[in-house]
């Protein structure tokens, strides 16, 4: 479980970065914007959405852990902790 956590942790991080790195005027600005128009909705869970992002971006789990039904658990727990990390880090 504490490798779980650990991942956990480490994962959110990675997304708040990805995030913030696809913002404009960041280094993969350009590249964000690019894909924001060409996807529309679907660019959310790549880039658009702090929280919708731990769907897509909770790769790690799966090449840890494969496909199993703590899955599920950690993609909400993902979603969570990104959501939370980023408005504390960035909203307060």
């Amino acid at each position: 479980m504490p490798e779980i956590l650990l991942l956990l942790t480490f994962n959110s991080l990675y997304c708040v970065g990805f995030f913030l790195a696809m913002e404009p005027g960041m280094i993969g600005g350009k590249l964000g914007s690019w894909l924001s128009h060409h996807l529309g909705k679907a660019y959310e869970p790549v880039a658009g959405c702090i929280t919708c992002m731990a769907s897509l971006h909770s790769w790690p789990y799966l090449i840890a852990f494969g496909f199993d039904w703590l899955y599920i658990i950690y993609v909400f727990a993902l979603a969570g902790l990104n959501t939370a990390l980023y408005n504390k880090l960035y909203h307060d």
